[in-house]
């Protein structure tokens, strides 16, 4: 099952995705997460040993891309460590931190043609589950020891106001996906382990019910 947890910068997804996993191991379920920026890691992905930026820098040089380019690198990255999991093993769960939504969002504030943007996102394969955490754009200020120009409306100088401008306008659109989509609310405003109990209590039953067999109904030919 692929369950992806979606949110504006400083939502806790991060968090939330490894307490989760946490979770549903001590439950007894096979579950890892995928991560994007594995592919800076060329053991796993030795055609992207072109990359020579850090986990630091490769940020700070996407923010710096202008148009298109940007958005179709980061739906790369996304899409890329997708080809290492098989859907359909029910027996495991892969937890995306993050997914397709925040780029998407963003990118569309950044001027991106929206219907390019679904149409992209309409060639990944959709989350059975998404779990959207919702925060003011305050408390994850708050919460974020550091922020980059991306989050901050790719303002360089980092101001708090970007931030705040910009994560305002993210959460709005999120809001209407997560309503349009049916995405599953969870407020992040909890403490973490509250969120991670809300979340986990969702997710099981719908593991277990997607695992039980499909039931078939035998009709004898002469119709009994």
């Amino acid at each position: 099952m692929l369950v992806a947890f979606a949110g504006c910068d400083g939502a806790g997804k991060t968090t939330q995705v490894e307490r989760v996993r946490q979770w549903l191991l001590a439950d007894g379920w096979q579950a890892e997460i995928i991560d994007r920026w594995d592919i800076l890691n060329v053991e796993k992905f030795p055609e992207c040993r072109f990359i020579r930026s850090s986990r630091i820098d490769l940020p700070l040089c996407i923010s710096e891309m202008e148009g298109l380019s940007r958005a179709m690198f980061l739906f790369w990255t996304v899409s890329l460590p997708l080809r290492e999991i098989d859907l359909q093993d029910r027996s495991r769960v892969y937890l995306l931190d993050g997914y397709w939504m925040k780029h998407a969002v963003a990118e569309i504030e950044f001027g991106c043609d929206p219907a390019w943007i679904e149409a992209t996102v309409r060639c990944l394969p959709p989350a059975e589950v998404t779990f959207y955490l919702d925060i003011t754009p305050e408390e994850a200020l708050r919460r974020k020891p550091e922020v980059t120009p991306y989050e901050c409306a790719r303002n360089s100088d980092m101001n708090p106001d970007d931030f705040i401008r910009h994560q305002t306008k993210l959460r709005r659109r999120l809001w209407c996906w997560a309503i349009e989509l049916g995405w599953d609310v969870v407020s992040s405003m909890n403490e973490p382990s509250l969120v991670t109990e809300q979340i986990g209590s969702s997710l099981v039953p719908r593991l277990r019910a997607s695992q039980e067999p499909s039931m078939v109904t035998e009709i004898n030919p002469d119709g009994r």
